[in-house]
Formats: C-alpha cells, structure tokens, sequence
C-alpha cells in the first residue's frame, strides 16, 4: 500500500518528534503493508515553515537510513518521497509556480516542479475549517488549468464540508481530488466524522485513504484496518484502488479518472 500523507519527519511540526520515533513509524507502517510513504510536513504561514529544502535533506537523510536498515523488519523495502500538508492559501498557486511550495513526491534533482508537456502534478492542500467557497473553487480551477491537481487532505474534518458535503462536490467538480483519513473511517475521530466519511466515499467523494499519521501511539501510520472498512462498504477492488492505484498514479504524475 501507499500511504500518500504522513507526517513523519522529525521536528518539523506536530509529527514525529525525532528519529527515534520517526523510525518507529516506519516499523508500524511496514508491518501494516504499507511500502511507500510521502513524508508531508504542515506548511502554514505563521505556523510551521519548513522550506522545501529541509523537506527534501530530511527525505533522502531517511532514505539512507532505511536503506542501511539492519534491523531485520525489512525497513530496506520502504520508500520515502517528499511532499507537504501545504495550507491552502491565496496565493499557493504563487508558492508552487515559484517552487516554494512542496509537490507530492516533487523531484530532488530540480528546482522547477513543473511537469512538461500534458503530465500533472498533485499538491496535498488542506482547507481551513471556514474558508471563501467561491475564492477556493475559482482557485481549484486556476491549479487545474495549469495542470495542477489539489488533493484535499481530510475533507471529512473541516468543519464547513461537515456541515454541507456539497460543497466538497463543487470542489471535485472543479477539478479536485479529496484524500480522507483512515482514522476517521475506523472511527477514532468519532461516529459523527465516521458517518460523514463513509458517505463521502458511498458517493465517490473521497479517492485516496491516507492514515495522517502524527506519532507512533496515538496517530499511528496505519491504513490496513480502514482498507477493510470500505471493502466492505465499496468492495476490495475500489478500496485497494484508494491506497494502491489512484496514489500510484498521484505519485508519478499520471492522469487519473475518477468518474
């Protein structure tokens, strides 16, 4: 499985807070299937700002490790890529034509993100709970024109897509993606957000399942048991589709329908 949003590198934000426990995550996630990983610190102004510089030496520095892993949980067969739980702001689109805002698995040997030719590129953004509906649906389809695709991370806890999920259809309509949390489909979030979450994947209005994993105890990096969930709900088929075909694309700029 892949698991498209994870906030695994140390001391960056609210994630892990070292390697120690950045390691742990990784034991967790490998144990529970998952082989790749896009490490997603939070970038928000004012808050946490980690440059994509930092971002990328942090991802290769961990590659390394796993890599010499001798420890014998297979951690060797883990991937890590680069990428970011980037704010949604008014001026991402700015941020990511500047290359200052972090692509999901966005290359380590470039400067310039951008994709040539009629290839994509995702970027995770994560909505406020109150936002301007009209200004971030006319943003959606600024990204989109420049083949730019937002991922939504967690739709299912904002607080004005809880109140009206119709908004979050506007949103995919204008050409967005919605990433939900496994947590909030197990239920860990409480039954309310569960309720929601299975009706937006019911109505395909969620397309990928990441854990949003913060730490190694509370928010752990697993995706297996959710995975589970909507197989029942959707079928195994769609539900391996949300952890291994849609991110796999997502991860290697491909086009992906998800009518």
């Amino acid at each position: 499985m892949i698991d498209l949003h994870v906030h695994i590198l140390p001391d960056l934000d609210d994630g892990a807070k070292d390697w120690q426990e950045t390691l742990d995550m990784c034991a967790i996630a490998r144990n529970d299937g998952i082989h790749t990983i896009v490490a997603t610190p939070h970038v928000k102004q004012g808050m946490y700002t980690p440059a994509k510089e930092l971002i990328i030496s942090k991802v290769a520095e961990l590659n390394t490790i796993l890599t010499h892993d001798t420890s014998g949980l297979t951690l060797h067969t883990l991937t890590i890529f680069p990428g970011a739980d980037n704010a949604f702001e008014p001026d991402i689109l700015n941020q990511l034509e500047q290359g200052t805002a972090v692509y999901i698995a966005a290359p380590v040997n470039s400067t310039n993100f951008m994709n040539p030719g009629n290839s994509f590129r995702y970027v995770l953004l994560e909505l406020s709970d109150y936002f301007l509906f009209p200004q971030v649906k006319a943003l959606i389809r600024k990204l989109r024109e420049k083949n730019i695709v937002p991922v939504l991370s967690h739709p299912e806890r904002i607080a004005m897509i809880q109140r009206n999920h119709k908004l979050l259809h506007e949103f995919i309509q204008a050409g967005a993606f919605s990433q939900v949390t496994a947590m909030s489909i197990t239920g860990e979030f409480g039954k309310e957000i569960k309720k929601l979450t299975r009706t937006l994947i019911k109505k395909n209005l969620a397309h990928v399942i990441a854990t949003d994993a913060h730490s190694r105890d509370l928010r752990p990096p697993i995706l297996s048991r959710a995975v589970s969930e909507v197989a029942d709900l959707i079928g195994s088929d769609k539900a391996e589709l949300m952890v291994k075909g849609i991110p796999q694309a997502i991860i290697e700029g491909k086009e992906v329908d998800i009518t």
